[in-house]
């Protein structure tokens, strides 16, 4: 077999499933009035679809990797973020992701004698920064207001959570592409 170049490596996705036992937490809530009501010369992307009251939670989830083993110990801050504003992304269907051809007609291919969609996948729902010269990470993601609700109910029930992500690093860039917080040892499952 031909070895590979580092030009073909560099472009190889590296995918990670950390465990992260959490220590603390912070977290925020806010209902206000849309600002755009107040200023429209200064939200460009603004929509007149948009909610007029918006409602927003901050949630930051702090602690320590337990697995996988060459990042165990390693701490991590990670911050979700769910909001009824600026959310298009997280209301995205699989039509809105659906490649299109020049004419913008959907494109579809052959799969066992059935024509199946062909999809571009979104990056990832958040990103992941690791802190230089430290075993130290950041990272963050959009959600919807209901999934910072349920994590919510479940750091309230003073039981041991987990955090589980899958990390997909693409070249230099390291992406949330699902998180978890879970009462289980994410590696045990």
């Amino acid at each position: 077999m031909p070895r590979k170049t580092k030009r073909q490596k560099r472009h190889e996705d590296e995918h990670t499933h950390l465990a992260i036992r959490v220590e603390h937490c912070e977290a925020s809530v806010e209902a206000a009035v849309n600002y755009s009501v107040y200023m429209p010369e200064s939200t460009w992307n603004s929509d007149d679809d948009d909610p007029l009251y918006r409602f927003a939670t901050r949630l930051t989830v702090a602690g320590i990797s337990t697995c996988p083993e060459e990042r165990a110990g390693d701490t991590y801050e990670v911050t979700i973020y769910g909001d009824n504003l600026d959310s298009g992304d997280i209301r995205a269907t699989l039509k809105d992701v659906q490649e299109r051809d020049e004419y913008g007609s959907p494109k579809y291919r052959q799969y066992r004698g059935r024509q199946i969609p062909i999809y571009k996948p979104p990056p990832g729902t958040g990103l992941m920064d690791k802190i230089r010269g430290e075993p130290r990470w950041t990272a963050w993601l959009r959600v919807s207001p209901r999934f910072t609700s349920d994590a919510l109910a479940l750091l309230s029930n003073g039981r041991a959570l987990f955090l589980a992500i899958h990390e997909r690093k693409t070249n230099r860039t390291r992406w949330v592409q699902s998180a978890s917080l879970q009462t289980t040892v994410p590696a045990e499952e």
